[in-house]
């Protein structure tokens, strides 16, 4: 192994002065506290492949990274090497509005494709956290989603192809350009939601929507969360095809003037057709115990669409913590109400048994107190079949429990297929489930 200034030198031979991060901004992409070594910003794949390359043979670990709006999701690293950012790479490959795809580079934030996707009235049907600032690889990578996905789905439902670069500096395409390509192995869902330690996402296919002509929602409150959870299960299971169902818990949505459980279902079709369900949602609502019913159009609806779906965003790890929960529909009304701490607020995706914890933290706090909670509720989710995930936390917890949670008898798969991607595990390494 040859010494980080040799390792840095061959770096900066690579991608130029320019695509070095300046020292006095490296901590920016400080994980959990551990500055990085060296930040890479890569502009061209051929460029990606010869700086794996050169991390592979010096076994220097590299941590993939976007606009790093998620770079504190995973376990605490052992070290931070080299950080590698695709931002760069941010170039629309193809796009066919005919077709409603587009191959583009990983790093081009969301917010761009979406601006140029409205010029022909298409968007991509995703509304993840962070939107003004996440990247599409980073998107894809943690397999993050919004409330859209109870119609849409997941990045798994619309990535129809990648192109990925394992650590050895190999190019691997998967899918394809096409809506219907289902031919051979489905590599697409094994890289998706990987978190980068099988490989770095350089470029993806993906299905488009057209923007809905009319949208608009409808928000109540309930005096329960059973009452209020309830409404909304049999909202989803109606004829109405809302977009989105979340209940807000110990949260207030605007123009709600407190925190009681808010229900919040949004629709995005013909006018004519989103006149009808907002009517039909309204009297369910109505006869099902809401205190008062509250529609939104315009500014407003985009006002409580961006508060639900920034709900699991934070500004520091040492504000608040945000764990997730995945549930049966069934079993969500039961959870919240067992496992809501007096101070917790929560945001539900009920047609997905999700739920968002947001735990504050005070100087009143001791961590460790948060850390037997988060067992418990761990431990209360596993007994329903379901589990629990630690999206963002200070060091000091993170030091105290594994993130992710067991998973039970896929460990050695996972293991398996890791060591055959990444043979010499320099690919965000110890972050990911069980310490992969």
């Amino acid at each position: 192994m040859e010494t980080s200034e040799t390792v840095q030198h061959k770096l900066k031979n690579i991608v130029g002065d320019i695509g070095i991060l300046p020292e006095g901004q490296i901590s920016d992409y400080s994980i959990d506290g551990i500055v990085p070594k060296i930040v890479v910003l890569p502009e061209t794949v051929q460029e990606l492949q010869d700086v794996l390359r050169i991390a592979s043979e010096n076994d220097c670990s590299v941590i993939p990274a976007g606009s790093g709006s998620k770079l504190g999701i995973g376990n605490m690293p052992q070290e931070v090497g080299i950080v590698l950012v695709t931002t760069r790479l941010n170039k629309v490959v193809e796009y066919e509005p005919a077709d409603l795809t587009v191959t583009l580079q990983s790093g081009i934030l969301l917010s761009e494709l979406q601006s140029e996707l409205a010029k022909n009235r298409q968007f991509l049907a995703m509304d993840p956290p962070y939107a003004d600032r996440c990247t599409i690889g980073g998107i894809v990578s943690t397999n993050v989603s919004g409330p859209l996905r109870l119609r849409y789905g997941t990045a798994r439902n619309q990535v129809l192809g990648l192109q990925v670069v394992h650590a050895d500096g190999t190019i691997v395409k998967s899918g394809g350009k096409v809506v219907k390509n289902v031919a051979g192995y489905d590599l697409n869902k094994l890289y998706i939601g990987a978190y980068g330690t099988l490989g770095i996402i350089t470029e993806v296919t993906l299905k488009l929507s057209p923007i809905p002509l009319r949208l608009a929602s409808i928000a109540a409150q309930f005096q329960s969360i059973q009452d209020a959870v309830k409404a909304g299960l049999g909202i989803i299971s109606s004829q109405a095809l809302p977009t989105f169902v979340n209940l807000s818990v110990n949260h207030r949505i605007d123009p709600f003037l407190d925190d009681e459980p808010t229900l919040i279902v949004g629709f995005g079709d013909e006018p004519e057709t989103v006149a009808w369900q907002l009517n039909t949602v309204q009297s369910y609502m109505e006869q099902n115990g809401s205190n008062g019913v509250q529609m939104a159009e315009g500014e407003l609806y985009d006002a409580i669409s961006n508060e639900i779906q920034e709900f699991p965003t934070i500004e520091s790890v040492t504000d608040a913590i945000i764990a997730k929960v995945n549930l049966k529909r069934s079993d969500i009304a039961q959870y919240l109400e067992q496992n809501l701490g007096a101070t917790y607020s929560a945001m539900l995706l009920l047609g997905n048994g999700v739920i968002y914890f947001k735990i504050p933290i005070s100087s009143n706090n001791d961590i460790q107190e948060i850390a037997a909670k988060l067992t418990e509720m761990r431990e209360s989710a596993s007994n329903l079949g379901g589990n629990l995930i630690i999206e963002s936390a200070p060091p000091r917890l993170k030091s105290q429990l594994d993130v992710w949670g067991p998973v039970g008898n896929t460990f050695n798969l996972m293991k398996q297929i890791k060591s055959k991607f990444d043979t010499a595990a320099v690919l965000n390494p110890g972050r990911f489930v069980m310490g992969i």
